[in-house]
């Protein structure tokens, strides 16, 4: 039983215990866990490649189910930290249907996965990742949130290997929806929203504090306040290409909303070749220039008859 497979299975028995002082010596650090979590890829890896039942089957809608099982299973086996605590473990269905239809075919040999790891002590937050798996070769792909993914150069190198196995073929009307995806996958995608247009960017920065602060009269004043100092200096938020040096150079706007701060407009710069490969140029932020903190006894300056006015304006026309 090789390395891996040790540590796999010891993973996978709740009833396997080290000596304390073992115990003492294996407490995990964020790196730590992260490098784990690299060793569980490689035990998938062998899962995935040394089945010789699943690479032999068709893809159709059973092996599809078969090989999905499979890698999940394979992850259900592993601890990420001391205790019986498991991976909480989601197919991403909506990343495999993004990227068929930039393809314009079916992609059925690549399955996508969000791992998210239980917090190690009451003041770390759940870490979160995502994998892509190729069926037929057993290869895996560290898309986000990895030790060796970070910076720029991490996720565009992964992201590139997983896009050479397709063989893609990218035009014009592609290459934004390739780099869009590119976001999705490696940049933390349940995070962030591209903008189309200033309706998106109102939608989007709405539902942030509405979730946030759960109250809509707090959440349509700070809605108020972020627009009116966007507004001071806005920019074009449409998606903009051009063709040049036989490659794509796309830039795209999106909103970074996390938990418990103020919504970040970002500015994305790309390079997309012809054959898939995405290059971050650079990034960045719009508005606000740094991000801050929420405040929750937040109370709004503006006078609740304009915000009446503008909760009319905002939420006539949208169905109830």
């Amino acid at each position: 039983m090789g390395p891996s497979w040790l540590w796999l299975w010891e993973s996978g028995n709740p009833g396997f215990q080290l000596s304390p002082e073992a115990s003492t010596e294996t407490r995990l650090t964020r790196t730590q866990q992260n490098r784990q979590l690299l060793r569980i890829m490689v035990s998938l890896l062998l899962v995935c490649g040394c089945s010789a039942q699943i690479q032999a089957q068709q893809a159709d809608q059973s092996s599809d189910e078969q090989a999905r099982e499979t890698i999940e299973q394979a992850l259900r086996m592993v601890r990420p930290g001391p205790g019986n605590a498991q991976l909480k473990i989601r197919h991403r269905q909506d990343l495999e249907e993004d990227l068929s239809n930039i393809a314009e075919k079916p992609v059925r040999d690549v399955y996508f996965y969000e791992l998210q790891s239980p917090p190690q002590t009451a003041f770390d937050d759940d870490s979160i990742r995502v994998i892509a798996v190729t069926r037929s070769t057993g290869g895996l792909y560290q898309l986000y949130n990895f030790e060796d993914s970070e910076g720029f150069s991490g996720p565009s190198e992964q992201f590139n290997r997983l896009i050479y196995q397709l063989t893609l073929s990218i035009s014009n009307d592609r290459a934004t929806s390739l780099a869009r995806f590119f976001l999705a996958c490696c940049v933390g995608g349940e995070l962030n929203e591209i903008v189309l247009g200033e309706g998106s960017l109102r939608h989007a920065v709405e539902r942030h504090y509405v979730q946030s602060y759960g109250d809509i009269w707090r959440a349509l004043g700070a809605s108020w306040e972020w627009w009116e100092g966007f507004q001071k200096n806005p920019p074009d938020l449409a998606p903009t290409i051009r063709f040049e040096n036989d490659r794509y150079h796309v830039v795209l706007k999106r909103v970074l909303m996390v938990v418990g701060k103020h919504p970040q407009l970002q500015e994305w710069e790309f390079e997309v070749s012809r054959n898939g490969s995405v290059r971050i140029l650079a990034m960045q932020p719009i508005f606000p220039k740094q991000t801050r903190w929420l405040f929750y006894d937040f109370r709004s300056k503006v006078a609740p008859a304009i915000l009446s006015w503008f909760s009319h304006f905002e939420f006539a026309d949208r169905p109830h």
